[in-house]
């Protein structure tokens, strides 16, 4: 968060910040915010950040569901362009050749698709990154699993968070990816402009382009590292030059007030939310109440968000809306 990580000195009456700084402190995150702080990016290990074979269990999972929606298991090794859906987006644009996307393949709404992504949501370092940069009620903006194999075309330089300029200083979104194989710059890496979260505007004109813009850096890490970034923080990704598949899982989270990408309210199963904490619920939308014409549907709907928020509140053993003002809650 832009306040900077001592942030005990700027919010003296704030005890969700203090209690977001124990959590930081406890899981040996310090260096880690700091860096978020000041280059609004950073990257946990795999030690840190997959314990006990979390990223091959990723892996496996990414891959089983790629061949359950699109009726073949991606093969890691292949040598050629690996997008199956996304392609036609990008004809034309971008600097795209026909059937060459920057992104790959992307596979949303993954949260329902097997414990070990339960899992990874719930990753104790992940959530205490994401509520250093969006608080503890920040939801769910879309758990997506993008394979990208080679290709010519570079993601252009922007940023997750949206509206006009300047955007807020105070990270309205974050994104926290797993790399579940080597990031390299021949490997097609995220690229990103460190610092550029200060700057709290989109990335315009040449700034976009990743070759053109002389402060975008790549960020390479090994396979089961966590990177982790501010929604102002500028990125995008490098062509792929090798062969074989780049596999990533993008956890993207938002602020409760801001609209997301995935609508799970109604599509999380039973055993699913009660296997899980009240968090996760609050996460996956659970504690979302919208409004229908059938009135009745409506007042299940605040009746139900009213027990999330009741449970997370005595989970967290504080009342979060009355700390509604404090960046972290």
């Amino acid at each position: 968060m832009v306040f900077g990580f001592d942030t005990r000195k700027r919010f003296k009456l704030d005890p969700i910040a203090d209690r977001v700084m124990e959590e930081i402190k406890s899981l040996g995150l310090g260096e880690y915010a700091e860096e978020l702080d000041e280059k609004g990016y950073t990257v946990l290990p795999p030690d840190i950040a997959c314990p006990d074979g979390l990223k091959d269990r990723l892996l496996d999972a990414c891959l089983a569901v790629a061949e359950n929606r699109n009726g073949k298991r991606p093969d890691l090794n292949a040598d050629q362009a690996y997008s199956p859906r996304h392609a036609d987006q990008f004809e034309g644009a971008l600097g795209a050749a026909s059937g060459d996307s920057p992104i790959g393949d992307m596979m949303q709404s993954l949260v329902i698709e097997g414990e070990v992504f339960e899992e990874a949501l719930m990753n104790p370092v992940l959530l205490a990154l994401s509520t250093y940069l969006t608080g503890y009620s920040s939801v769910l903006l879309t758990m997506a699993c993008f394979i990208k194999g080679p290709n010519k075309t570079e993601l252009p330089l922007h940023c997750d968070a949206m509206g006009p300029s300047p955007l807020s200083s105070i990270s309205t979104e974050c994104n926290l990816t797993y790399a579940l194989t080597d990031y390299t710059r021949e490997k097609g890496c995220l690229a990103v402009v460190p610092g550029s979260h200060k700057l709290c505007r989109q990335p315009r004109g040449e700034e976009r382009l990743v070759a053109k813009n002389p402060s975008a850096i790549a960020v390479e890490c090994p396979a089961g590292s966590l990177i982790c970034w501010h929604g102002n923080t500028w990125h995008g990704a490098y062509n792929r030059r090798s062969g074989g598949l780049r596999v990533s899982l993008v956890i993207d989270f938002v602020r409760k007030h801001i609209r997301t990408a995935e609508h799970l309210t109604e599509y999380v199963p039973e055993d699913v939310l009660l296997r899980n904490s009240a968090r996760f619920a609050v996460i996956t939308h659970q504690a979302m109440a919208p409004t229908v014409p059938d009135q009745r549907k409506s007042e299940q709907n605040m009746a139900r968000a009213k027990r999330v928020l009741s449970a997370y509140n005595q989970e967290l053993g504080v009342d979060l809306q009355k700390f509604e003002w404090s960046p972290y809650a």
